[in-house]
């Protein structure tokens, strides 16, 4: 907002009229260069100068009835062209005594994110200053050093926060994986326990499979069958599942192991030993002979 649009005069004196009024200015940070917007008012600014000190922030004054986000954005618009910003923190409230009345100035932390600076005829020149730069810089008034300081505060103070945050993700994600891991080696680590009692599930298969017919009904078969139910029982609930093959398949080496027959042929002649998979990961081919 110009010096002019400030000075409103009186319509029924004439004469430059005193108010309070609320303002807003933005403190323009860039996060990849880690600098700070600071203007150089216009040379019909130079009574403020002489007064106040040089260095200077977009913004002005909140018109009745505006929302105050959208105010801010029209006057950064206006004074430093149609960039792309990114409304971040309230540093605080100063007050200040300009031609036309005391002014209430609200500071507003904003991350530049991309666009051209275009100044408007508020002011002369910009340049993008490190916090050090103008913390040092003697000519610069109280506000912008002051607001950049609470600036780089608040960034900082946001970057930790972040960082926190990471660190507490990165956690949670680690106790995920660490459980994740943990169960898969619960399901794993009793390969070695069903490895070793596969081959009694065998002798079993075996032994019912030359049973003569007139044991069949026999009390040790009935015995030997409720043991094996027993076990094929824990097979199951341990997720030990059964490798489906009979003869006629296709022969797949992924879950065939081809123990005898014609090599050359594709498919299974005859089952020789039953395979086996723990939560659909092979645990023991089937042994086939090739037909």
């Amino acid at each position: 907002m110009t010096e002019k649009q400030e000075e409103k005069k009186s319509p029924e004196t004439g004469r430059q009229s005193s108010k309070f009024y609320l303002s807003q200015k933005g403190i323009i940070y860039d996060p990849a260069q880690k600098k700070y917007l600071v203007l150089t008012l216009s040379r019909d600014r130079e009574w403020f100068i002489n007064k106040y000190g040089a260095g200077d922030a977009p913004g002005g004054r909140l018109e009745i009835d505006e929302d105050i986000k959208d105010s801010l954005m029209r006057e950064i618009k206006e004074e430093v062209g149609d960039i792309e910003v990114e409304i971040r923190d309230c540093l605080g409230v100063s007050s200040v005594e300009y031609k036309s009345g005391e002014a209430m100035i609200l500071w507003y932390l904003i991350y530049y994110r991309n666009g051209e600076i275009k100044l408007s005829s508020t002011h002369d020149a910009f340049d993008w200053k490190t916090v050090k730069e103008i913390e040092s810089n003697e000519s610069y008034n109280k506000w912008i050093k002051e607001y950049v300081k609470k600036a780089e505060k608040s960034i900082i103070s946001k970057s930790y926060l972040d960082s926190w945050k990471r660190c507490q993700a990165d956690f949670e994600n680690y106790k995920k994986s660490q459980a994740k891991h943990l169960e898969e080696f619960r399901k794993y680590a009793k390969m070695d326990v069903i490895l070793q009692i596969l081959p009694v599930v065998d002798n079993f298969e075996a032994s019912l499979a030359h049973v003569p017919e007139k044991e069949k009904d026999s009390a040790w078969v009935t015995g030997i069958t409720h043991i094996k139910r027993q076990i094929q029982d824990i097979l199951k609930n341990n997720d030990i599942e059964e490798i489906e093959v009979k003869a006629g398949d296709k022969f797949d080496p992924e879950i065939h192991e081809a123990v005898g027959g014609d090599g050359r042929k594709q498919k299974v002649n005859k089952v020789i030993q039953k395979g086996y998979k723990l939560n659909g990961r092979i645990l023991r081919a089937a042994k086939v002979e090739v037909g």
